[in-house]
């Protein structure tokens, strides 16, 4: 009787060690083995498509205004900044 208590306290023990696998087996899920671990591919850009992105991103970032003053985040902190 003693045998067959331990046995279920270990499969019990067994149980949410396998409930946090996933269940679909791999590494995060993957069935693959091939693709187990590794980042999913991103699709190759177009030069021209890419070089247009970069410059509306450059010509984003220069229509940022420059800030007045410096922004200090630790300002309402700090006792004698001021």
């Amino acid at each position: 009787m003693r045998i067959v208590i331990v046995a279920m306290a270990i499969s019990m023990l067994a149980v949410p060690a396998f409930a946090q696998m996933g269940g679909s087996g791999g590494i995060n899920g993957a069935n693959s083995a091939g693709r187990a671990g590794r980042p999913p591919e991103e699709p190759k850009a177009d030069p021209a498509k890419q070089k247009a992105d970069e410059k509306a991103f450059k010509e984003g970032i220069n229509r940022i205004p420059p800030p007045e003053k410096k922004f200090d985040p630790w300002g309402n902190v700090r006792q004698g900044a001021k």
